[in-house]
């Protein structure tokens, strides 16, 4: 199983994101970091009516750094270390850099709406992370449960691809231990949607019998890919959802009808008008599903964000 060892919170921070936090790390080796990070303030020297110049930027680091220590003093009888960090600039770009120099295996954060049209253009720091950080990303959404009682792995594996499948591994394993961790119970969902089928709906030479065969051959195929798939990565523990339709909306619905508490997934960066990262299917599904969303990216991935 893989355990995650050195964990980024970032603030704003509550008790289930804590909670969360505490309950994976189950080592005294294992470590925690809470980290804010400072917006830039224009002007941050001010003159104050004695006279006296005032920075600011570094009053609001001071005090960001306080409110991180209080929360760090809560987890004092906690079996693993804990340390604060406080740093301004960019959110996403800082969160990162914080990544990549001190080797974090996994950031949580609160799940953070669209509030304005910028967002919705330039993306918010959930969906910054979600495309741009190299390690995984567990995004918390409310609930009223303290416990994981059901974690859903979302897989798509490809025979002719290795990378994916290499992904679709790693997905599994990171779950598997998330549910032993919780005694929760591991489900396994693909959704397959048959593009042969629904392109042979227009076409007069094929009749329905045929479409349907057609289809249901494409439904033992995927079957066979998931059960080749479980064989390498699962202990057998798990329950398998096969559902037809296309992901961003088929996985959504089965989330909500099973009371999924947290769904563990891949997600990729992919490109468009230059300059701007697009969304994902991970994004899609993040914006319409009740729970709590993890997301891991390929072992290759390298983050378009550099350290200075």
């Amino acid at each position: 199983m893989k355990k995650f060892k050195n964990v980024l919170l970032i603030a704003p921070l509550d008790k289930q994101l804590l909670r969360e936090a505490a309950s994976i790390l189950t080592t005294s080796q294992s470590k925690l970091t809470l980290m804010s990070v400072a917006p830039p303030i224009d002007s941050a020297l001010v003159e104050t009516d004695s006279g006296k110049t005032v920075d600011l930027q570094q009053l609001l680091v001071k005090d960001l750094k306080a409110e991180l220590e209080e929360e760090a003093i809560k987890l004092k009888d906690e079996d693993f270390r804990v340390r604060t960090v406080v740093t301004s600039g960019q959110p996403f770009i800082e969160v990162i850099r914080q990544v990549i120099s001190k080797k974090h295996d996994l950031v949580m954060m609160l799940a953070d709406g669209v509030t304005s049209v910028r967002e919705q253009l330039f993306g918010t720091l959930s969906s910054h992370l979600m495309r741009k950080c190299p390690c995984p990303v567990w995004i918390i959404k409310p609930t009223r449960r303290k416990t994981l009682r059901n974690v859903f792995a979302a897989v798509d594996p490809d025979p002719n691809d290795p990378q994916r499948n290499a992904l679709n591994v790693e997905i599994i394993e990171r779950a598997l231990t998330i549910a032993h961790t919780h005694n929760a119970k591991l489900h396994v969902v693909h959704a397959w949607n048959s593009l042969g089928g629904e392109a042979t709906r227009s076409r007069r030479w094929m009749t329905k019998t045929e479409i349907r065969l057609f289809v249901e051959r494409e439904a033992i195929d995927h079957k066979k890919r998931v059960d080749q798939l479980l064989e390498s990565a699962s202990d057998g523990s798990e329950m398998v959802h096969m559902i037809q339709g296309r992901p961003g909306t088929a996985i959504p619905e089965l989330m909500e009808r099973e009371g999924a508490e947290l769904l563990v997934m891949g997600t990729v960066c992919r490109t468009g008008i230059p300059g701007f990262f697009i969304g994902n299917t991970a994004e899609m599904i993040l914006g319409q599903v009740d729970c709590s969303v993890l997301t891991v990216k390929p072992k290759d991935f390298e983050s378009p964000v550099k350290l200075e």
